[in-house]
C-alpha cells in the first residue's frame, strides 16, 4: 500500500503540470479581410495587332481563328508499317476462341427441383439477365451473367447476394462472338 502511495504522489505532479501547460496554450483565430485584391496583370498580356486597315474594327470570326501557317505534306509516313504491326496482331489472335471472365454461381447441388427454383427466383431479381441451369455429374449449377471484370460483376453479385446467401463468382471462359 505504501508503494502504490509513493507512486501516485510521484504521478500527480506530473499530471498536473501537464494539464496546466494544455490550458495555457494559445488558442487558433480566425482572421477575415474585406479587401478586395486588385493586380494590374495587362503588362503580361500579349498584344495582337491585324494591320492598317483593320484598326479600330473587331475582327470576324473566321480571321480570329484562321491560321497563316500552309499545310505541309508529312514526310515520315508510318501507315504501311502500322498496317503491318495490326494485321501480324489480328493473325496472332485470330484463333483464339475464348476470353477469362466471370459468373456469378447461385447453386450447387445434387437436386434438379432446387435448382430450378434458384432459377425462377433469380428472374424476379434480376429481369434483364437469364439464369442458366447445368448439369456437371453429379451437381446441378445455377448461374446468372458473363462479366469480363470483377468489378463489372460487383454490381449484380451485391444484389443477388441479399438473396442468395451461397452466391458466389466463379470463373468462367466467355465465347467470343465474331
Amino acid at each position: 500500500m505504501k508503494t502504490i502511495v509513493s507512486k501516485l504522489s510521484f504521478v500527480f505532479p506530473i499530471v498536473t503540470i501537464v494539464s496546466l501547460l494544455q490550458f495555457c496554450a494559445p488558442t487558433a483565430t480566425k482572421s477575415t479581410s474585406n479587401a478586395v485584391y486588385e493586380e494590374d496583370l495587362s503588362v503580361h498580356r500579349p498584344s495582337y495587332t491585324l494591320g492598317d486597315d483593320a484598326i479600330g474594327e473587331e475582327p470576324t470570326e473566321a480571321e480570329a481563328y484562321s491560321s497563316t501557317a500552309e499545310y505541309v505534306t508529312p514526310t515520315n509516313d508510318i501507315k504501311a508499317e502500322l498496317d503491318t504491326v495490326l494485321y501480324r496482331i489480328k493473325k496472332s489472335r485470330e484463333n483464339i476462341q475464348y476470353v477469362d471472365g466471370y459468373s456469378i454461381q447461385l447453386y450447387s447441388g445434387n437436386n434438379r427441383d432446387k435448382a430450378n427454383q434458384v432459377k425462377v427466383k433469380t428472374y424476379e431479381v434480376l429481369e434483364d439477365e437469364r439464369p442458366r441451369v447445368s448439369y456437371d455429374q453429379p451437381n446441378y449449377k445455377v448461374r446468372v451473367g458473363e462479366y469480363y471484370s470483377r468489378l463489372e460483376a460487383n454490381t449484380d453479385f451485391v444484389t443477388l447476394q441479399k438473396y442468395f446467401s451461397r452466391a458466389v463468382l466463379v470463373p468462367v471462359k466467355i465465347k467470343i462472338e465474331e
